[in-house]
C-alpha cells in the first residue's frame, strides 16, 4: 500500500488547477501529475493508485483534509 503525502497533494491540485475528474481520466495529466509528485517528493508512485487516491480526496472534501474547490475562471465576468 502505497501512502501518499496529502499535503504535497492538495497544493499540486491547486496549482495544476484542473478538475480531479479531467485529471484523473486523461492518461497524460495524471501522469505528468505522478512524475512532478514524485520528483517534490522523492517518492516514485504509478499513475493508477494516485488516481485512485486523488478521487479519494475529492470525496472527503475539503472540510475533511481533502481536495478544495477549485475558482474557475469567468474569463472577466466575476
Amino acid at each position: 500500500m502505497v501512502l501518499f503525502n496529502d499535503a504535497v497533494l492538495r497544493q499540486m491540485y491547486v496549482e495544476y488547477a484542473i478538475p480531479c475528474d479531467r485529471l484523473v481520466s486523461n492518461p497524460v495529466l495524471i501522469q505528468d501529475f505522478a512524475n512532478d509528485y514524485a520528483k517534490r517528493t522523492g517518492q516514485a508512485v504509478e499513475p493508477a493508485p494516485l488516481a485512485h487516491h486523488m478521487l479519494n480526496l475529492r470525496r472527503r472534501g475539503q472540510s475533511n483534509g481533502g481536495l478544495s474547490r477549485l475558482r474557475r475562471s469567468y474569463n472577466g465576468r466575476n
